[in-house]
């Protein structure tokens, strides 16, 4: 005999069994404890976007469980957590993006900046909390009469089953990536299903189900792209591709104007999977410790921010020096 699967207002009574969640919950959603025991004992039903915000607001562990149960009574659920977001950016937050531009000291600007902007483009299109990342993915500046082989993932943030913070989990793209692919065309691409998809077979990570890209420029040059990842499937209508290209336009503010590359030195190769990747990358830290030793040992003074992008660029030869007729062939497998 099955055992039916629970309804949601007994996961929710579940849920509310401590009073100090209890508490929290109803401060999140606006109402009284009374009437969270209403919806957990079903002697009321809350409405359509008291629902969507109870999945917002409560614990990332319960709301698996909580989500399924409602499921059943509401099938339609998935595809109101699903619907678009507001396309409208406040102008507050223009207004602070533009403050940050002109009072932060040029050392600080790109971080203050794209982690100001990374965040609100997280909040805005993903406000369900489905599942998103949100990158900015950077050219590799080439080395002299070279071109520009690679993209570097610099800075991103996330929502589960990311981490928040992903500046710390990087990899390098190239042509085997939407991210690679938005930067050579110059304009925004996108994929409702990478698990299909037959222009990227590589995933970068088991969670990236749709994903979005769309290239950062400036005066016809390209410093890069943010991308957008997302756990469901079809998920970036064209109002959150519009977000996506706002967003990109703003983020351009955290770049120097040398940042900024002619489309005509840009010839992306394919870079390793990320399972190749990983374990070389691993050592970044310690190449730099490394540089800045044998700088002192020589009385050489370089900057941090220097010393680190010497190391990326060992990096980047490493992996580029992967790219043999027969690894190409491994990552398009």
């Amino acid at each position: 005999m099955v055992t039916p699967p629970p309804s949601w207002s007994s996961v929710l009574q579940g849920i509310i069994k401590s009073a100090g969640e209890r508490q929290r919950l109803s401060s999140a959603l606006g109402v009284t404890s009374m009437t969270l025991s209403r919806w957990a004992s079903g002697e009321s039903k809350p409405q359509k976007q008291h629902l969507i915000h109870l999945l917002q607001v409560v614990n990332a562990n319960q709301r698996p469980e909580l989500l399924e149960a409602l499921e059943h009574q509401y099938p339609d659920i998935q595809s109101w957590l699903t619907e678009d977001s507001s396309e409208h950016i406040p102008s507050e937050f223009f207004a602070q993006v533009l403050n940050i531009r002109t009072t932060t000291t040029e050392s600080l600007r790109f971080w203050r900046i794209s982690e100001l902007i990374l965040k609100q483009a997280l909040a805005q299109l993903d406000p369900n909390k489905l599942g998103m990342a949100i990158k900015l993915v950077q050219c590799m500046p080439p080395s002299p009469g070279d071109k520009i082989r690679s993209l570097r993932e610099r800075a991103g943030k996330g929502t589960l089953p990311w981490m928040a913070d992903l500046e710390h989990d990087v990899l390098f793209l190239g042509l085997e990536s939407l991210s690679g692919y938005a930067v050579e065309v110059r304009h925004i691409v996108s994929d409702d299903d990478l698990r299909q998809s037959k222009t990227f077979p590589a995933i970068q990570d088991s969670f990236e189900v749709s994903a979005a890209a769309h290239p950062i420029r400036f005066e016809g040059r390209i410093a890069g792209c943010l991308l957008a990842s997302s756990t469901q499937p079809g998920y970036f209508s064209q109002q959150r591709l519009n977000l996506l290209s706002t967003f990109s336009d703003l983020i351009s503010l955290a770049f120097e104007k040398e940042d900024f590359y002619p489309s005509h030195t840009i010839e992306l190769r394919v870079m390793p999977k990320p399972e190749i990747q990983r374990p070389i990358l691993a050592n970044f830290r310690q190449r730099v410790t490394n540089k800045f030793q044998q700088a002192m040992q020589h009385q050489q003074h370089f900057s941090n921010a220097e010393i680190e992008l010497e190391a990326w660029k060992e990096l980047e030869a490493e992996l580029l020096a992967y790219n043999t007729p027969q690894s190409d062939t491994l990552n398009q497998q």
